[in-house]
């Protein structure tokens, strides 16, 4: 059996992407359950795999301003996970 299994570092900014566009939707806590996520991968890459989560961040923002406009809209309800991205 095959399994894709995503890569760490792209799936916690696809969790960013993803919280924004739950947000002010039907179920507001999968919304905060997803930065919840995407924080908790983020300050663990940024120990273990700085590299990796580096590239997937600037790729994500490199992508188009729809998708960066919804990374930046998460980023800015997690000054602490921001922060990490930024160094």
């Amino acid at each position: 059996m095959l399994v894709q299994i995503p890569r760490p570092a792209h799936f916690a900014v696809h969790k960013l992407i993803v919280a924004d566009g739950r947000q002010g939707g039907p179920d507001p806590l999968k919304a905060h359950k997803d930065r919840a996520q995407a924080a908790f991968l983020i300050e663990a890459l940024s120990e273990t795999r700085p590299e990796d989560l580096i590239e997937a961040y600037k790729t994500a923002l490199d992508s188009g301003p729809a998708w960066r406009k919804r990374i930046l809209a998460s980023l800015q309800r997690m000054p602490a996970t921001a922060e990490l991205l930024q160094s």
